[in-house]
């Protein structure tokens, strides 16, 4: 069998990266195309669309109270058994099986484990199908229908805002309860809220208030600096401009 990956290194702890080999790539784009050609992910699963996390975190800021909610290692709470049942429900047994060995790998620290890994072309899509069809995405899934609560995944990054504080912390006791059964785990070292600011993607997100945190400015400041050509500089202004005009306007002058 040819390999799957030709490196890997642990990007943080807990956390690795597979490098696929060019065999698995031409696999992996085959798998995607294949998925995004049979199912349409929810609107609000915003890494699947263009905006990205600006986008997701933009579509809350008209509310006043916002969860934070991380999920714990969630690639490698994606196992083969959980990516096959996906796959063949869609491709059927043969085709469904076959792409989900093609899409995990041995787990860097538990061998007896196959999972989704982090750095595959068809990861992403395969993750988030996962996720939608578990009873956490079920949940949220019927949380972004009522008009008074506000849903945005970014992957791993789930963020709920509302008005009302009771109601915001009664839906993290039904998604903590939805993860468990679906055996996602929540990082509790990430959890905000219900709270009226919030930090995503080092963004502080707040009522009618986006703006990028203080270490990051003084990051891209530094970036601004050292920039060798002017397409760095303008993508750097740019990327502040989509948060926070004023503060991009600020890199400028300084």
């Amino acid at each position: 069998m040819n390999p799957k990956w030709s490196s890997r290194f642990e990007l943080k702890p807990g956390k690795w990266v597979f490098v696929p080999t060019p065999e698995s790539v031409v696999i992996g784009n085959k798998i995607k195309a294949s998925i995004e050609s049979t199912w349409h992910p929810p609107s609000f699963y915003y890494h699947l669309r263009a905006g990205g996390h600006v986008a997701a975190l933009k579509s809350h800021t008209h509310r006043k109270n916002f969860l934070r909610i991380d999920l714990q290692d969630f690639f490698g709470s994606i196992g083969l058994g959980r990516v096959t049942r996906r796959l063949t429900e869609r491709f059927g047994y043969e085709l469904g099986r076959s792409w989900a060995k093609a899409s995990t790998v041995r787990h860097p620290t538990d061998k007896t484990r196959r999972v989704l890994p982090f750095g595959f072309v068809q990861s992403p899509v395969i993750a988030s199908l996962c996720l939608a069809k578990s009873a956490l995405g079920k949940r949220l899934h019927e949380i972004s229908k009522m008009s008074d609560i506000d849903v945005s995944v970014y992957m791993d990054d789930i963020i709920i805002s509302t008005d009302d504080e009771e109601l915001c912390s009664n839906v993290l006791d039904s998604v903590g309860h939805s993860a468990r059964v679906s055996a996602f785990t929540l990082n509790l070292s990430k959890l905000q809220g219900p709270v009226p600011l919030i930090t995503a993607f080092n963004i502080l997100l707040g009522h009618e208030t986006l703006h990028v945190a203080e270490s990051r400015m003084a990051s891209f400041s530094n970036d601004l600096e050292q920039a060798t050509s002017h397409a760095q500089r303008a993508g750097i202004i740019a990327y502040v401009a989509s948060v926070n005009a004023g503060q991009a306007a600020g890199l400028e002058t300084s």
